[in-house]
């Protein structure tokens, strides 16, 4: 046997483990790929039911501060309707027993009002 062919037949060895180490890299990044594909599924998945339920839970939440805020507007509004009743019925009262005084406040305050308005027309 000759030096050249013995220097082949090392090579083709040598060529055919480099082919069956890279075939074995290779199927081995195919199964990773496959399994990292499955686990970027998985993964989306779970944050999307994580995304959702946190989404859900605000919508709750804001609903409920939306009814409770209409709820306690409702019951100032009915409030300052009773306070601006039991106001008006003083004034007239007060009014009735001091009709001049009444009168002088009436004309200080449109006194007050016509000074305002005049000094922005100016």
């Amino acid at each position: 046997m000759t030096a050249s062919s013995r220097y082949t037949r090392a090579i083709s060895s040598e060529v055919g483990d480099i082919e069956r180490r890279l075939q074995t890299l290779q199927n081995g990044l195919e199964k990773l790929r496959a399994r990292s594909t499955a686990n970027a599924r998985d993964t989306a998945d779970s944050l999307g039911d994580a995304l959702s339920s946190a989404l859900l839970g605000w919508s709750e939440r804001f609903r409920q501060g939306a009814s409770t805020l209409g709820d306690q507007s409702a019951a100032l509004g009915k409030d300052a309707a009773r306070y601006g009743a039991a106001a008006l019925s003083q004034i007239s009262k007060e009014t009735e027993q001091r009709p001049l005084i009444a009168i002088a406040v009436a004309l200080g305050i449109g006194i007050l009002i016509g000074m305002a308005t005049g000094a922005r027309a100016r």
